[in-house]
């Protein structure tokens, strides 16, 4: 019983000696923790930067190796093929050529042939000899030696293969000439097979052609060499037969790399062929000296990190000490801002400094959302907002109609006239510029466009989005030539300062009770004419009638349609399967018809996909299809254009591209949140991807689906409608996009379990 009892004094005692070690000043604890913090964090951030480093750099250095070793490759290709047409080009000389193919020996033709191959010898550096040899004279000429007889000639192994016809001759092999190996090129002057009157035998500089050709040595740690698919040593040190033979057995056709272990190193392996000889090159490189430097590095980096470290530990020792005082200064100055202390209750114990700085924070940003909120709701962002609504939904309700005809001129003038800006070759405009960017432009062509169209009336312009501008211009009984003669000043305008062409078509008058939204649907197809007619004018609805009335329907809509879909998933043989099937209907039918439905899938394609990658600045269908003689020339080019689109679309769904595809498309679904018609299908053809994939984008960059994303902010809308506005509740459901009020009621209580006048009431 009395042993339990001291143990526990004991341990008593030891942990009252622990506390007294602990620091009791808490800048020293907290600069204490914070230390340890730090060197957690720092030490295996050290080895995971070096490990990605070097993973890095053994991937570049990869790409390096590959890039030189096809380097060397061609060269090495060049100089064959070179010796090659040399070989041939000396054996087409006439004076070597008649000395070759005589029957007899005579000193005239001697000392032209000799005099014609020193020629050629002199000329080319990787040409170290060459002989002549006449079979029926059985003499040979030796650059370096002169004429000799087959009985006095020295290079015993090339008149034996003289002697002995080959399958091939048009290929380098190995000559040993006094020990030293040559490659040798041999030509004969008849077929390979057959027996030849004569030979002209190149034999190459060995040490020139390595140095070209080679380089490094086993000392540097770095090697290379030139193998057959045997083994055997075609360019190179031929002092590791071994090693060679396993590098055969390894490599394979083409171009690769591999890691071998070779006398207790470790060595990066880069191979290529060389064609037509079936060489293949090697260029081996020691993986110890990269190791070692990776190592030396890692080194390097964590002596640096330590010191910094042990900077920010002295700097956060010295900082630790004054942090009580500004925290203590700031509380005091929110009390005395916000006045906390005097919203105590009677009897309420003063708060502590943590809970004044919190209290006022909130109270701070309280006061910042009610600014931001003021600023939002400012004159010119809700106008153009109220514009936008308008075009969107195509008629004005009563709140959104008070406030423009207060504050808007429109309304002032008996015609509006709807017309729309849109910009040529968007899509290399979307390449160049970011979205913010885009933006911007848009916002400049909208200024430009009011100021020369207050000339004649008011105009006031809305983003939608996409590759268009809406401007609205109301006016009293203008001119169509007035009106058009102010546009055409707009587009060159526009163009002057913004170096963008566009396309403008303009409606007749209107009301502005009429469904302004089928007006501008209307219009934004009339812009895409100048695709089809390639007229640089602006269109008037009169010229949309009269071209669709020339143009016959596609046999199948379903074709087209599937066509559309297919270049969307980028399916290239769906492609290509589906644009047989448009073709065949149009091999049977006459020039004009084909021409014409030609025309309005041309047309169709571009106004889904924005652009054809060659139509860009097309001066009209008519010009493109009258440079091709046929059918066939026409589904080629067009199956072209859709690849490209494809490999565009494919590079826009990459992670690089993601963000700023999100970004817009919240951005749209903000501008057309009060548009009931919005649809998943609209926003996926605003970027130009496939509905699938925007849904799976979308998910993965805001953890939330388009549908429940859209529905939140209509849902977001309408709360706000209901705080800051006296509008009715059916307004403010038609505001925020909502389709009818019985659907608006359910999906408002499903989301917040209160219905919106009781909302409202709440507020």
């Amino acid at each position: 019983m009395r042993q339990p009892i001291m143990q526990r004094l004991r341990s008593i005692a030891e942990l009252r000696r622990l506390n007294r070690l602990r620091p009791r000043q808490t800048y020293i604890r907290i600069f204490l923790g914070l230390s340890l913090l730090l060197v957690l964090v720092a030490v295996p951030f050290v080895f995971l930067l070096t490990d990605q480093f070097s993973k890095y750099a053994m991937k570049q250095i990869d790409k390096v190796n590959r890039t030189e070793i096809a380097h060397s490759r061609d060269n090495a290709e060049f100089i064959f093929d070179k010796m090659m047409a040399y070989g041939f080009t000396m054996y087409a000389d006439k004076s070597i050529q008649a000395w070759m193919m005589a029957g007899e020996e005579s000193q005239e033709s001697q000392v032209e042939a000799l005099a014609a191959a020193a020629k050629y010898r002199t000329t080319e550096p990787f040409l170290d000899n060459a002989y002549l040899i006449n079979m029926r004279t059985e003499h040979v000429i030796d650059l370096k030696y002169g004429i000799s007889t087959f009985a006095s000639f020295q290079d015993r192994e090339i008149l034996a293969s003289a002697r002995t016809p080959q399958s091939a001759y048009q290929r380098f092999f190995v000559h040993r000439l006094n020990g030293v190996p040559m490659l040798t090129l041999m030509i004969p002057t008849v077929p390979s097979g057959q027996p030849s009157y004569g030979y002209l035998v190149l034999l190459l500089n060995d040490a020139l052609v390595k140095q070209y050709l080679l380089k490094g040595n086993d000392q540097s740690g770095l090697m290379s060499f030139i193998l057959d698919r045997d083994g055997a040593v075609m360019l190179g040190d031929e002092d590791a037969p071994d090693l060679d033979a396993e590098l055969a057995a390894r490599s394979n056709e083409g171009m690769g790399s591999f890691t071998l272990h070779y006398k207790g190193d470790s060595w990066s392996v880069q191979h290529a062929s060389i064609e037509p000889q079936g060489w293949v090159f090697y260029q081996m490189a020691k993986l110890e000296g990269i190791q070692a430097d990776f190592h030396s590095f890692r080194t390097k980096l964590t002596i640096v990190l330590a010191g910094m470290v042990a900077l920010l530990l002295a700097v956060l020792f010295w900082n630790s000490r004054r942090t009580y005082r500004p925290i203590s200064q700031l509380a005091e100055q929110l009390d005395r801002k916000f006045g906390l202390s005097g919203r105590l209750k009677p009897g309420e114990a003063a708060r502590d400094e943590y809970s004044v700085i919190r209290d006022g924070i909130e109270l701070m940003e309280d006061r910042m959302g009610q600014l931001d909120a003021s600023m939002r709701e400012h004159r010119n962002v809700i106008q153009a907002e109220y514009l936008r609504q308008w075009v969107l939904q195509g008629k004005l309700i009563a709140p959104v109609e008070q406030y423009l005809r207060q504050h808007s001129k429109l309304f002032e003038y008996e015609d509006l006239y709807v017309s729309v800006f849109r910009m040529n070759g968007y899509g290399a405009f979307k390449e160049q510029y970011g979205f913010a960017s885009r933006k911007l432009i848009k916002y400049a062509m909208g200024n430009i466009a009011e100021e020369i169209l207050q000339r004649g009336g008011h105009a006031e312009s809305a983003d939608l989005g996409g590759d268009h501008l809406v401007v609205l211009f109301a006016g009293n009984a203008l001119p169509v030539d007035r009106l058009t003669a102010l546009l055409e000043e707009v587009k060159t305008q526009i163009r002057q300062w913004t170096q963008i062409r566009i396309t403008v078509a303009v409606s007749e008058p209107k009301h502005v009770r009429d469904d302004i939204r089928s007006v501008y649907q209307h219009i934004h197809e009339l812009t895409m004419l100048q695709f089809v007619s390639g007229e640089d004018k602006v269109f008037l609805e009169r010229d949309f009638e009269a071209y669709m009335r020339s143009v016959q329907p596609l046999p199948d809509d379903n074709l087209l349609d599937e066509l559309i879909k297919q270049v969307r998933m980028a399916k290239p043989e769906e492609v290509s399967a589906s644009l047989d099937r448009l073709f065949a209907h149009m091999q049977a039918m006459h020039y004009a018809q084909s021409k014409f439905q030609l025309s309005l899938m041309l047309y169709t394609l571009f106004k889904t996909f924005n652009k054809l990658p060659s139509l860009d600045s097309a001066q009209g269908i008519e010009h493109i299809l009258a440079s091709f003689d046929t059918l066939s020339g026409v589904r080629g080019w067009l199956e072209r254009e859709l690849s490209g689109i494809m490999d565009e679309l494919s590079n826009r769904k990459g992670a690089s591209r993601r963000d700023e595809i999100v970004t817009e498309i919240v951005e749209y679904v903000k501008d057309h949140l009060h548009d009931p018609m919005l649809t998943i299908e609209e926003i996926s053809e605003q970027v130009s991807l496939s509905t699938r994939h925007v849904r799976q984008l979308f998910k993965e960059a805001l953890d939330v689906t388009l549908s429940d994303y859209i529905l939140q902010e209509r849902i977001a809308k309408v709360k706000e409608l209901l705080v800051s506005t006296d509008w009715t509740v059916t307004d403010i459901g038609e505001r925020a996009g909502f389709q009818t009020k019985s659907h608006f009621f359910t999906i408002f209580k499903k989301a917040t379990g209160m219905t919106p006048s009781q909302y409202r009431d709440r507020g």
